[in-house]
C-alpha cells in the first residue's frame, strides 16, 4: 500500500452520552412491557397532562418513594395479587391506573404492565389479559370484546 496512513479522529464525548459517575440511570428499578409503552403513546395522543402525571408517579416509584396498593384475585380479571396499582388523577380527565407487577417481593424492581383509564375496569381487564390470568378461552374472548367496546366508546368523537 502506498500513500499516507490515515489517522482516526479521537471519539467525541459529551456530558449527555457519559453520565457522571455515581448517577443512577433513569428508571433503573422500573421496567416497561411493550404493551405499557403502547399505552403511554396512546395517552400522549389523548391527554398529555395525564402523561406528565404518569411520569411523575413512575419516577417516584423508581426512587422508592411511592408504593403501589396491592390488587386481589377477582373473577373478571384473574389473580392479580402479585400486582399493585397507582392512582393518577388529573383535573379534567378520567382517573388512570398504573398497574405494576412486583418482580421481587417488595416492589423494589417493578414491571409496568398497563397504564390506562380506570373507567369500567379497563386497566385491570387489560392486565388480566396481558398477563394470561384469564385462562378460560371463552372468558378471555368475552373480556377482549369488552375491552374493545370500552375503547370504542372512549375514542368516539
Amino acid at each position: 500500500m502506498t500513500g499516507k496512513p490515515t489517522k482516526k479522529p479521537a471519539p467525541r464525548t459529551t456530558a449527555s452520552t457519559n453520565p457522571a459517575p455515581n448517577k443512577k440511570a433513569p428508571f433503573s428499578n422500573v421496567q416497561f412491557t411493550d404493551d405499557a409503552i403502547a399505552d403511554l403513546h396512546g395517552i400522549k395522543d389523548r391527554a398529555l397532562p395525564v402523561l406528565e402525571e404518569v411520569f411523575r408517579a413512575l419516577k417516584r416509584l423508581d426512587e422508592g418513594t411511592l408504593r403501589p396498593a396491592p390488587l386481589k384475585d377477582y373473577g373478571k380479571t384473574g389473580d392479580l395479587r402479585d400486582c399493585g396499582k397507582i392512582v393518577v388523577e388529573t383535573d379534567g380527565y378520567p382517573e388512570y391506573r398504573i398497574v405494576v407487577r412486583d418482580l421481587g417481593n417488595t416492589f423494589e424492581i417493578s414491571e409496568i404492565v398497563t397504564v390506562e383509564e380506570r373507567t369500567q375496569d379497563l386497566a385491570y381487564l387489560l392486565t388480566g389479559v396481558r398477563l394470561g390470568r384469564i385462562a378460560d378461552p371463552i372468558r378471555r374472548s368475552d373480556t377482549e370484546r369488552r375491552i374493545a367496546r370500552i375503547r370504542k366508546l372512549r375514542d368516539k368523537p
